[in-house]
């Protein structure tokens, strides 16, 4: 197995850092410390058993340094047959213990979830920094393999970064507009809004509103294969397009993160109004897609063929 020696001091983190606080420093640390352990993944050999997915995805391969800060490490299984809670515990057993570059880290469990530990003298003054660890079921479009978006900081690694499995564009955008039908997340209107501003990175809209009401629906009823379940979400709504094109103001948003870990941090009313206005072809569905976006749990049928006529088809036959 190749090993590599990163080369980092804590001049070189602070220059990662957004902005100049220690919050800023912290997620810097633990920005550096996902690098090294994603590598690390792939030289075991586990990575490829993972989609990767979420903000720290969106950061890697898409934003770079122009991207917001994210903590969380979300992972999906790549492979229909894959059990998550056994590649969870691979992960797991890869990272306690392991240092990479003068970062230590380690596993804890907090009310049923896992969470990654960091703790490095890089940072002077920190204690344990953390960051949740989830894999979920696998999604539903087959994943691609991203280059990272390169930083500075990568040529102190001691060398390169592998390719990433990722949970397709399409995909994440879809997620990101469903769970915004349940909560007003600032992190997920901000990925949203960044995604649709990029012009080299075209999405392809169309399957993202059937992949949108898809969700939508599972997140009301659920779905099950021979291996995997996505059980109803908490709090779960209809997809109603016009509730959700509606602008939306400061005060609705539930996330106070999101002004520590992007810089400059976004003004909330006007992230409010720019999501409709970069979403508006969300309200262009079909004949079916507006049958599924309703949330009746008899459209069961209906949703079943359209899953399994996903591109891929990766999902025919083999939901309920």
């Amino acid at each position: 197995m190749t090993r590599f020696t990163p080369n980092l001091t804590p001049g070189y983190l602070a220059r990662h850092a957004p902005g100049k606080s220690a919050q800023g420093r912290e997620a810097a640390l633990i920005d550096v410390a996902q690098d090294l352990l994603l590598r690390e993944l792939a030289e075991v050999g586990v990575l490829s058993t993972l989609a990767f997915k979420g903000g720290t995805a969106i950061r890697k391969v898409y934003a770079g340094a122009s991207g917001r800060f994210s903590t969380d490490l979300d992972f999906a299984v790549r492979n229909l047959a894959d059990d998550p809670s056994t590649v969870l515990d691979l992960i797991a057993e890869s990272c306690d213990g392991l240092e990479l570059g003068g970062i230590r880290f380690g596993i804890e469990e907090r009310r049923g979830k896992l969470h990654l530990t960091y703790t490095s003298d890089l940072v002077p003054g920190t204690g344990a920094l953390s960051s949740k660890l989830d894999v979920g079921p696998p999604p539903w479009l087959m994943p691609e393999d991203r280059a990272w978006v390169p930083l500075p900081i990568h040529d102190r690694y001691g060398g390169p970064l592998p390719h990433l499995p990722m949970v397709r564009t399409e995909e994440t955008v879809a997620e990101k507009i469903a769970r915004l039908t349940r909560r007003t997340y600032a992190r997920d209107a901000y990925d949203l809004v960044w995604i649709a501003r990029q012009p080299g990175l075209s999405i392809d809209q169309a399957l993202v509103r059937r992949l949108a009401v898809l969700k939508c629906w599972v997140d009301l009823h659920g779905l099950s294969t021979a291996h995997h379940a996505w059980p109803p979400a908490h709090g779960p709504r209809a997809l109603d397009v016009e509730r959700w094109l509606r602008p939306r103001t400061a005060s609705e948003f539930d996330d106070e993160q999101i002004g520590l870990l992007t810089t400059p941090p976004p003004n909330l009313d006007e992230l409010g109004a720019d999501l409709p206005r970069c979403y508006s072809w969300l309200g262009d569905l079909d004949e079916d897609e507006q049958a599924i976006a309703a949330g009746a749990a008899g459209d069961r049928a209906l949703v079943l063929r359209l899953l399994g006529e996903l591109p891929g088809a990766r999902l025919a036959g083999a939901v309920w």
